[in-house]
């Protein structure tokens, strides 16, 4: 070849230069095929086709309108899309960022997700100072932050098999097949889903009730004193009474659904003309994932093992604030106590 940038292998992940542009535009006047210039530079055919398209303007020759490579084009349009690209290793120049999304994760225990959709949302960093969630685990994966995957314990976990409803075995009240299908849209405020978590295999330790409203993803937690049925239903009763003397409060719980544990065995006696109660079939969890989600995140602060009548009442309070005051995905990283007071304002007239 009579060129002296021709090699016998090719050049990958390097932009073009100037002076490999001023060429290309040179060989294509001369009649060089695409092919042969690609060879002359150790470049891919692809890579000087796609350049040749990017810089080729519309020119008037011997009046009539061609289109023809000119370097100085091609390097223009390339400078223009640059600026609009960032470094993606650029964990040196976010420094603030970086320390506070680890401070948001080892301190208030967010996910990273969480803590870049709240970041987003309330403007605190400008865009080109932050990197994505993906780019965060990225990082997270090769040691570059002060967290490590320990301290991120929620890890997804999917089941293969094939879901399979069983009929009820024991008839505790209505089924989840005569609840109205728009509660699935979580569209409408008021619905809630039901649980106990429990801390010790003793039937004398006192359980935690745990509610989750299906809209606002607002958790509460009622301590009881067992789990027996007679216990469970006083201690949700007193629940329901404390805003139920307003009626605009009344909307606050439209429906309960609970598992068919023997421990709700009584609470089909709470329903009124205002509140139904509904249960799931046997061994589907997923009819209450949100509850049994946020169950989850109760279990980092109070974990298995631990005796609920151990449990401060203080501590419970933190555990609940905590899952109330998480920014979430599904919420567009707004918390569901915000959301959840958004709610009760409408029903009180504000």
């Amino acid at each position: 070849m009579d060129s002296i940038n021709h090699n016998t292998s090719l050049r990958t992940n390097k932009h073009l230069s100037y002076e490999e542009r001023f060429f290309i535009e040179k060989q294509l006047q001369a009649g060089v095929s695409k092919t042969a210039i690609a060879n002359a530079l150790g470049r891919s055919r692809t890579t000087i086709q796609s350049e040749i398209q990017r810089g080729s303007v519309e020119q008037i020759k011997a009046g009539k309108r061609v289109l023809m490579y000119l370097a100085d084009y091609g390097q223009l349009n390339y400078e223009k899309t640059r600026q609009g690209s960032f470094n993606t290793r650029k964990a040196g120049i976010i420094v603030p960022f970086l320390s506070w999304v680890e401070n948001q994760v080892l301190i208030h225990k967010w996910s990273l997700d969480a803590a870049v959709g709240y970041a987003l949302r309330k403007c605190l960093f400008v865009r080109n100072e932050m990197v994505s969630t993906k780019t965060l685990y990225n990082y997270l994966h090769e040691g570059l932050l002060r967290i490590k995957p320990m301290d991120l314990p929620l890890v997804l976990r999917r089941s293969t098999r094939k879901s399979n409803t069983r009929k009820h075995k024991k008839n505790l009240g209505k089924s989840i097949d005569l609840r109205d299908e728009s509660i699935l849209t979580r569209e409408e405020f008021g619905h809630w889903e039901l649980d106990t978590v429990r801390g010790i295999k003793d039937k004398h330790d006192e359980v935690i009730i745990s509610l989750l409203e299906r809209k606002t993803r607002a958790y509460v937690t009622l301590r009881s004193p067992s789990a027996k049925a007679a216990d469970i239903k006083n201690t949700l009763e007193s629940w329901l009474l404390s805003f139920s003397t307003r009626d605009s409060l009344q909307q606050l719980c439209k429906t309960i659904t609970a598992d068919n544990g023997l421990e709700f065995a009584s609470i089909a006696e709470l329903e009124t003309e205002y509140l139904q109660v509904f249960f799931a079939h046997p061994y589907a969890a997923w009819e209450r994932g949100s509850n049994e989600r946020h169950n989850g995140l109760l279990r980092r602060i109070i974990p298995k093992g631990t005796a609920i009548r151990d449990v401060s009442e203080a501590t419970l309070r933190r555990a609940t604030d905590w899952c109330n005051t998480l920014p979430r995905k599904i919420l567009n990283y707004r918390t569901p106590q915000e959301v959840f007071i958004e709610e009760v304002n409408k029903l009180l007239g504000f």
